[in-house]
């Protein structure tokens, strides 16, 4: 599944169903079943019975991520009041909606939050069917920002071309050269490119992204093929 860049919004809004397993259809209309978001953890709980949970606020509402047995470490982890990448899986019991963790990043950049709501508008004007007037420009905007996350916060050029950046290429490229059938490691793709000054938060984000554009797939949590590999 790939994860759907969202904001809490978008899940808690929704309606929660159960058939082909769970997931949430966003007020517009896209399906969510693995999201990504950018917030700040305004709450963690360590309980007993190695259970912990967080609660995510992204301005738009808050949502809480639980885990049980070896992975609620990774909640453990998180300290309160930081700002946050965080993918994971939508659940549901007694009629509460939460999130089960895969991946949990702190970010140390807040123009991150700016670079996660362009990709959510592009994720919602290519998976919810929505047209208007200005569609096309707004996409374009979203596919040719720059590459740090400053610049694409403060873009407002619209240009042509194929919407991919230099280091989406370059990923694509490193995950091409590094096929195996179990995919490629995220943890190997940020490395590579930390080495070359990369930030290993940013190349997270931008493998979200070309999952989302159908140019990467996920073999397996944190593995990844290229989609017609």
């Amino acid at each position: 599944m790939t994860a759907v860049r969202s904001n809490v919004a978008d899940i808690v809004n929704g309606t929660f169903g159960s058939e082909n397993g769970p997931h949430v259809i966003s007020p517009y209309g896209v399906e969510l079943r693995r999201v990504a978001l950018v917030g700040f953890i305004i709450d963690r709980y360590v309980g007993q019975g190695n259970f912990a949970s967080i609660t995510i606020d992204d301005g738009t509402e808050t949502i809480k991520a639980k885990a049980w047995g070896t992975e609620a470490s990774a909640l453990e982890k998180i300290e309160a009041n930081k700002l946050a990448l965080f993918v994971g899986k939508i659940r549901e019991y007694e009629s509460e909606i939460y999130l089960v963790p895969e991946i949990i990043r702190e970010l140390d950049d807040p123009n991150y939050m700016s670079l996660h709501l362009m990709e959510r508008y592009h994720a919602l004007l290519t998976r919810s069917g929505i047209t208007s007037p200005i569609t096309s420009d707004l996409e374009e905007t979203l596919l040719d920002a720059t590459s740090s996350p400053t610049d694409m916060a403060q873009t407002t050029r619209v240009t042509s071309g194929s919407g991919l950046r230099k280091i989406d290429k370059q990923i694509l490229q490193y995950v091409e050269l590094h096929t195996t059938p179990q995919g490629v490691s995220i943890n190997d793709i940020a490395e590579f490119f930390a080495e070359r000054d990369y930030d290993k938060v940013e190349i997270n984000l931008r493998v979200i992204a070309l999952c989302d554009r159908d140019l990467l797939r996920e073999v397996e949590t944190g593995r990844y093929l290229l989609m017609n590999g």
